[in-house]
C-alpha cells in the first residue's frame, strides 16, 4: 500500500525561549486546535538552562537546592506534563507537537514520537533504543532523548527533547526522569565531532513528516503570536 501524506502540520521555530513563554503558546494552541480553528502545529525550540518537574514527579530527584540553582542561572518550574524531572538547555532540541490525538491515541503517539527520534539517530549511525517502562530514547543506558506528555481535550502538548550538543555535565543537577545513576549523552558525544543543531533540526523535520504522514508548512513566530494572541475579526453578514 502506498504511504500518502494524510494531512498538514504547521511548523514554527521559536528559537531560544523560556519555559513560561513556550507554555503560553502551547496552552493557547491547545484551545485553538480543540476548536478546529487551526491545523496541528509543531513547535521546535531551545530553552535556557531549566529544570521542570512533572505533575507526579518527586522533588527529591532535583539534586541541587533551589537557591543554588538560581545562583547557577538554572530556572525551575513545575510542569503540567507527565514524567519526572527533566533538564533543558541550549544544544538540546525541544520538539513539541500540538496534535489532535482523537484518532491516534496517546500510547501510539508516544511510540511515534520515539520512532521519530530513533529515525534521526539512525541517520547518524547511532544505535539507540527504547527501555521498557521508561519512555524516551537511550544509547547504552544513557539518555539521549526525553519524553513528557500532556493530553487535554484530545490534543497533545509537550513532547520530546533530543540532545544534540549540550553541556552534558550540566545534567547532573537531576536524576534524569527520576532514575538515579543514569547519565545523559548527545549526538555530538556519540559521534565524537561537532554536529550543528540546524542540521539535526532539518532531519527532525524530515523524520516528523514521514512518521506522522504530514506535509509541513512553515509559520513565523510573529505570525503564530498574532494567530494565538490577537482576537480574530468577527464575521458579519
Amino acid at each position: 500500500m502506498e504511504n500518502h501524506q494524510q494531512g498538514v502540520c504547521l511548523v514554527c521555530q521559536l528559537g531560544l525561549v523560556t519555559f513560561p513563554e513556550a507554555m503560553e503558546f502551547e496552552h493557547r494552541l491547545i484551545k485553538l486546535r480543540a476548536e478546529d480553528t487551526i491545523d496541528d502545529v509543531l513547535l521546535i525550540f531551545e530553552h535556557p538552562p531549566t529544570i521542570t518537574l512533572g505533575k507526579f514527579g518527586d522533588r527529591g530527584n532535583i539534586l541541587v537546592p533551589l537557591g543554588e540553582l538560581a545562583q547557577r542561572g538554572i530556572a525551575f518550574y513545575d510542569s503540567d506534563r507527565g514524567g519526572d524531572a527533566t533538564y533543558n538547555c541550549p544544544g538540546q532540541l525541544v520538539i513539541h507537537p500540538i496534535m489532535n490525538l482523537r484518532y491516534r491515541g496517546a500510547r501510539a503517539y508516544v511510540a511515534e514520537l520515539e520512532e521519530m527520534g530513533l529515525s534521526v539517530l539512525r541517520d547518524y549511525g547511532i544505535a539507540a533504543e527504547r527501555l521498557p517502562q521508561h519512555p524516551g530514547i537511550w544509547v547504552n543506558g544513557k539518555q539521549i532523548g526525553a519524553v513528557g506528555l500532556r493530553v487535554s481535550r484530545g490534543i497533545s502538548m509537550h513532547g520530546l527533547s533530543l540532545n544534540v550538543n549540550p553541556d552534558l555535565s550540566s545534567f547532573r543537577v537531576i536524576n534524569l526522569c527520576g532514575l538515579p545513576g543514569r547519565s545523559a549523552t548527545s549526538i555530538e558525544s556519540e559521534l565524537g565531532h561537532d554536529v550543528p543543531i540546524s542540521e539535526v533540526n532539518q532531519r527532525v523535520l524530515n523524520s516528523f513528516s514521514k512518521i506522522f504522514r504530514v506535509d509541513l508548512l512553515s509559520i513565523s513566530k510573529e505570525q503564530l503570536r498574532k494567530d494565538c494572541f490577537e482576537p480574530q475579526p468577527s464575521q458579519t453578514s
